[in-house]
């Protein structure tokens, strides 16, 4: 009974053992694994695997590697990192194409030629840790592949903490975890593996605050560094018993990256920072006018009918999701549409707003419509001119997606002295079928045997290249076009511009 006893004793210190082996390196998840591979699908083994501490790649017209094709290649990087509960905003930047999953989930999806924008997706998650896979590829050109987060609502900042064995913060951290504040008073190591004296860490974060006025205030025995928003505001790095610092910085609010450092020469070691707004938001630029908030209603369809599946505030109008779902697991990737309403105050004068969209879009200021493409197009540009006559003005912006990529963005800026009221511009651009188109937003876009990114490149148009429309996809997606040279191929919508709508081009079974 005795052996039977210990035996089960020592099964369980395995076990408990492995959980907190287990534990342990999820938590010290201290970068992303990279695979590089010489072609733009993820195909076969990749040429090169390597660790990464941050996915924040601008490559230019040079490869990642000397293993590398400086063009047609692709990537993919993995990690586990642990969230506390909450909606955190993903952002990525890419050129050309790039896809995020969280928990294999897919939350962004802009797979095609692109020159170097943004896409942005909030995701509600549940605390612990949690995969990411991005998926990346470059057709040519300029190469750029960036991925960031930051809490937006509910749950606690999380600091990624480094320590070293030294007090200059050199090397490698011998530890590398996530703490939910930075509050400490140690008398001996600040965690196992840690030295008592002599040590530093390195905490960071983005901090998701309001346009304003902030006051943070650090203790530290000894040194201390802190930066907000990339710049340094604190620097008192030097050995000093336990020391309150108070520093006040304006920021203009969204997701604002902060870093504390701190070391600790000998005895009590003192680590803390907290912040508190003080004060409003700082003063706004003259021209154009800023929004505070949009009210923004979501709905899944693409007649804005019914109840919306969502309510909640954007900052900006300013929206390029690709193939993506503008809320990820909740609101579909197409067929949705979106309200928007402000009301702001806005000096007399003549304004023209402008809004970018793809699909349809119709703009009221003060409660005259003066833009309406409500319709299926490529991403077009339409504007409208109106004279308001100064103080509050009531602005709605509706949308819809149909299939294909999703993009809108709502800008303005004053024209002219204030008098009276003027009607709405038309939408620009002709009618009819467009014969040519420019090419312009990239510096390189790829023309392909067929529409789709899984043909194969049979050439490259550069900016401000005219070329031959010959017919389009049935969601105006892909167009065809011949250039001079003769050579035929698909190229992406997005980038050419034409007289008249692409989507007056023939549809082309092919």
């Amino acid at each position: 009974m005795r052996k039977r006893f210990i035996l089960l004793l020592s099964v369980l210190g395995t076990a408990v053992f492995l959980l907190i082996a287990n534990a342990q390196t999820a938590l010290a998840d201290t970068g992303w694994t990279a695979k590089y591979f010489n072609n733009q699908t993820l195909s076969g083994s990749p040429v090169l695997t390597r660790a990464e501490s941050n996915l924040d790649h601008d490559w230019g017209d040079g490869a990642p590697h000397e293993d590398i094709n400086i063009d047609s290649f692709s990537a993919e990087w993995t990690r586990n990192l642990y969230f506390a509960p909450g909606t955190y905003r993903f952002t990525a930047t890419m050129d050309d194409g790039m896809r995020v999953f969280v928990d294999n989930n897919p939350v962004i999806d802009v797979w095609y030629d692109s020159q170097e924008h943004t896409v942005t997706a909030d995701v509600p998650l549940s605390g612990g840790n949690h995969d990411i896979r991005v998926e990346y590829y470059e057709a040519g050109g300029e190469a750029v592949a960036r991925l960031n987060w930051a809490l937006v609502s509910g749950g606690t900042a999380v600091w990624r903490a480094e320590y070293f064995n030294n007090t200059a913060l050199a090397g490698s951290p011998v530890v590398v975890r996530d703490e939910a504040q930075i509050n400490y008073t140690w008398s001996g190591s600040p965690v196992s593996g840690v030295t008592a004296d002599q040590f530093s860490v390195r905490w960071t974060s983005n901090l998701w605050l309001d346009s304003g006025i902030y006051r943070f205030s650090a203790t530290a025995d000894d040194g201390v560094r802190l930066w907000v928003n990339n710049q340094l505001v604190l620097d008192q790095w030097r050995d000093q018993p336990a020391t309150p610092f108070v520093v006040d910085v304006s920021v203009t609010g969204g997701a604002v990256p902060v870093r504390m450092e701190h070391y600790d020469n000998g005895g009590t070691a003192v680590a803390a920072l907290t912040w508190a707004k003080i004060s409003g938001s700082p003063a706004p630029v003259p021209q154009p006018p800023t929004i505070s908030q949009w009210r923004g209603e979501y709905f899944n369809n693409d007649s804005l009918a019914g109840s919306p599946v969502v309510v909640r505030n954007d900052s900006t109008i300013d929206f390029v999701w690709g193939s993506s779902s503008p809320i990820p697991n909740t609101l579909d990737s197409d067929r949705f549409s979106v309200r928007w309403t402000q009301t702001m105050n806005l000096p007399a004068g003549q304004y023209t707003f402008t809004a970018n969209s793809d699909d349809g879009v119709r703009v009221w200021v003060n409660g005259q419509q003066i833009i309406n493409a409500w319709n299926i197009h490529n991403v077009q540009a339409f504007s409208g001119t109106i004279n308001l006559p100064g103080g509050p003005v009531e602005i709605r912006m509706e949308y819809f997606e149909y299939t294909g990529l999703a993009e809108a963005r709502l800008t303005w800026s004053q024209t002219g002295s204030g008098g009276g009221s003027a009607p709405g511009n038309p939408p620009p651009g002709g009618t009819g079928v467009p014969g040519t188109a420019t090419m312009s937003g990239a510096l390189y876009l790829t023309v392909r045997s067929g529409p789709s990114l899984d043909d194969e490149p049979v050439g490259y148009l550069s900016s401000g290249q005219t070329v031959t429309l010959l017919g389009r996809d049935a969601f105006t997606i892909w167009v065809k076009v011949r250039e001079a040279d003769g050579t035929e191929g698909w190229s992406s919508a997005r980038y050419l511009n034409a007289s008249a709508p692409l989507s007056n081009l023939s549809v082309l079974n092919e």
